[in-house]
């Protein structure tokens, strides 16, 4: 096989993938010996191994010949609500399986993440679950070369062939927005914008667009204001927002905690939920009913998103059938969306000008 050079710098799964002329998901694959890759094709990963000395990491090749029973469980921040109902419901499906988690915290670090998910592969992990909605080019690089089988949550994939799970963001940001224009709000501020690198803020936010422009208003006059996904900077977001365009009725808040935040920054500018200001979260967290006023928000199936995620990271490991067959395929990467639903509380009401 043609195209080799010599090199001290050890070779990469990406060279040995464009020598054979395969994706890195089949070299990975094809080199664990896993099923589904034809025999020339594992024959022309091979050879394009040996030729450029490629060596899989020593976690990859005792995986093959053994199993933990364990999974890895990656989560951005264990300190936002969300992720512990997603640890709970991934524990549940691999408990139920006969299978045990691992966790480790991102702690909202993408180079700790990675650091992370190097010491659960370390640990011979059968199996990795990375929770996260802001995937790097490094987390890419990592799953690349990948030493295990991995499944991605709360996110779209961002490899070849690696499945993910997440909900169905825009349709949750349109439902939010929706749901606001028919209690009669039309200004709108919407916290937790795209520069926050954040895929699910998003699709969030496309969503709401989408709801605006099927309503007839023009979504560039939608007022976007930074959030960083906490209580301190849903509180700032919210009186940003209100102090530079006070006519604003209503405020559609990227997750729970920028929600509560907000209902804070609210009251510190002298406005009254829901009576002259409408605030809507989204995930559902477990504290969103005991909020002053409860929280109308998006529901996320944290449940629902975890037994998938669990299922089919076991089928790739030949213990059981796939994750299911609603799964979208695009450029061949399996992609789930879990369906969202609205949960009506007290925070959002007739907008000020219909109330009455």
């Amino acid at each position: 096989m043609a195209g080799a050079t010599s090199s001290s710098k050890p070779a990469t799964i990406r060279e040995v993938a464009a020598l054979a002329g395969v994706s890195t998901a089949t070299v990975s694959r094809a080199l664990r010996g896993e099923a589904g890759v034809e025999p020339a094709t594992r024959e022309r990963v091979e050879v394009a191994a040996r030729e450029l000395r490629y060596r899989p990491s020593g976690v990859a090749r005792s995986l093959k010949l053994r199993s933990t029973r364990t999974l890895g469980l990656i989560v951005t921040d264990i300190e936002n609500p969300y992720f512990p109902q997603v640890i709970r419901a991934v524990e549940d499906a691999a408990r139920a399986r006969g299978y045990s988690v691992v966790l480790a915290d991102g702690r909202r670090d993408p180079e700790r993440e990675i650091q992370s998910l190097e010491l659960l592969a370390a640990r011979e992990v059968d199996g990795l679950l990375i929770a996260s909605s802001a995937l790097t080019a490094r987390h890419r690089s990592w799953i690349d070369e990948r030493p295990c089988p991995v499944v991605v949550m709360n996110s779209p994939s961002v490899a070849e062939d690696v499945p993910s799970v997440a909900s169905d963001n825009r349709a949750g940001g349109r439902l939010a927005c929706e749901h606001l224009l028919a209690l009669g709000h039309r200004r709108l501020a919407f916290l937790g914008t795209p520069a926050l690198n954040n895929l699910s803020v998003d699709e969030r936010l496309e969503g709401v667009r989408d709801a605006m422009s099927a309503a007839g208003l023009d979504p560039q006059g939608l007022l976007l204001v930074d959030g960083d996904g906490g209580v301190e900077g849903g509180e700032r977001a919210a009186r940003s927002a209100l102090e530079a365009r006070p006519e604003v009725t209503a405020l559609i808040c990227y997750n729970d905690l920028t929600a509560v935040g907000a209902l804070r920054g609210a009251r510190a500018l002298g406005r009254s939920v829901p009576a002259d200001l409408s605030i809507i979260g989204f995930d559902d967290i477990e504290l969103a009913p005991y909020v002053d006023p409860p929280l109308t928000t998006v529901r996320q199936d944290t449940d629902a998103m975890g037994d998938w995620a669990v299922r089919t990271l076991l089928a790739s490991l030949g213990e059981i059938g796939g994750g299911g067959d609603e799964a979208n395929t695009d450029a061949g990467t399996i992609t789930k969306r879990i369906p969202v639903e609205i949960v009506e509380r007290a925070s959002a009401a007739a907008a000020p000008d219909r109330a009455g």
